[in-house]
């Protein structure tokens, strides 16, 4: 148990000197190709950080074991939301762009409303896989051209928020030999991080005698999801929140329409989605996400009060969870507790939260 306990803190080591490494690749190749952090955020970083979650699913799926693929993915995109978000808005209140709004989020709330159709016949297949592949290529291609039109609308030096300047970089091959050593350094110790504290937290779960779809939800997801949290921490530190917020919502597509894509395609056997996560998991990730919006809108930003909430539903998530797979009487005390007083002063707070910006706008309309 000694061993174990030292290689999850050795993991937790390696991921944050990998996310250190890996953020300052991106930075200044972001910077040297006139990509603004969002879009860097969105493509190269998720794609990066989701590796973990890539790795495991497909081995998983490989072996049979489906309610740890679905627990994995699923879990992963609650704790992107809700952990990530959370945690990170409390270090450094994050600014949200009117783009993650209008477009972003949408996309993550449809995507993971696709995924709910597909598993709610209790099966994923190969079919299931092409479309959330299809989905992949067809959100690359609108990638693409908002690169493209970003770069045409708006000049570097006006939108750009990069720790150097253009001046400041290596020239020449140079360049890219430095910073893509720092980026495969980096992803090189996520990776390996990221299998020695969940290989680790398995071994632990797993003497407990917690379910597969339990284990996927709560250890496995969140040990995946410790790249996110890494660099997510790492960029607000730096003042950069786009690549913060980008981080997780690019995370969550990829986790569905790569990740969930390519393991349904390679995996020999059909995925059984287990009736737990029908009735609960996937509803709940799907609403995570919904819950985004009026919450990003009421002033375009996340407060410490924001984050503290969503790390409550996160914990109280997991609590339950944990309870009903232990069978304790004490999981229906928290489904009471959710329904009639959590939900009830959530709303309340977001009604709120968008009467004081409204109100805001109005003062300010009128002093102009």
């Amino acid at each position: 148990m000694i061993i174990t306990i030292v290689l999850f803190i050795a993991g937790l080591a390696a991921l944050i000197a990998g996310a250190e490494l890996f953020l300052k690749a991106v930075d200044h190749f972001g910077l040297k190709w006139g990509i603004s952090p969002l879009i860097m955020g969105l493509t190269v970083v998720a794609f990066a950080t989701g590796a973990p979650e890539l790795a495991i699913s497909i081995k998983a799926a490989a072996s049979g074991n489906a309610d740890l693929v679905l627990g994995n993915i699923i879990g992963s995109n609650i704790a992107n939301i809700l952990l990530i978000l959370g945690i990170t808005s409390l270090i450094a209140p994050l600014n949200i762009t009117k783009r993650v709004i209008k477009i972003d989020v949408p996309i993550v709330i449809l995507v993971s409303a696709v995924l709910f159709i597909l598993a709610f016949d209790g099966e994923l297949t190969t079919l299931d896989g092409t479309i959330l592949i299809a989905g992949f290529i067809a959100y690359s291609v609108f990638t693409y051209f908002q690169i493209q039109k970003g770069k045409e609308e708006e000049g570097i030096d006006e939108v750009f928020h990069y720790e150097k300047s253009i001046d400041e970089l290596s020239q020449g091959a140079f360049f890219y030999f430095k910073n893509g050593g720092f980026l495969l350094a980096g992803l090189g110790l996520i990776v390996l991080g990221s299998n020695w504290m969940v290989n680790s937290a398995v071994s632990i779960a797993t003497f407990l005698g917690i379910s597969q779809l339990v284990i996927g939800l709560t250890i496995v997801s969140i040990g995946t999801s410790l790249p996110e949290v890494a660099t997510s921490l790492a960029s607000a530190r730096k003042g950069n929140a786009d690549i913060a917020v980008a981080n997780v919502l690019g995370s969550n597509l990829y986790n569905v329409l790569l990740t969930l894509g390519l393991t349904l395609i390679i995996a020999p056997n059909v995925l059984t989605v287990s009736t737990d996560a029908i009735n609960l998991d996937l509803p709940f990730m799907v609403a995570v996400s919904i819950v985004c919006i009026p919450i990003f809108i009421a002033g375009f930003n996340l407060t410490r009060l924001d984050g503290s909430f969503f790390l409550l539903y996160y914990v109280t998530y997991l609590s339950y969870l944990v309870l009903k797979s232990l069978g304790s009487a004490y999981s229906e005390y928290i489904e009471v507790g959710m329904t009639f007083l959590v939900l009830p002063v959530t709303v309340t707070y977001m009604i709120w939260r968008i009467f004081l910006y409204r109100k805001k706008l109005v003062s300010t309309f009128i002093e102009d």
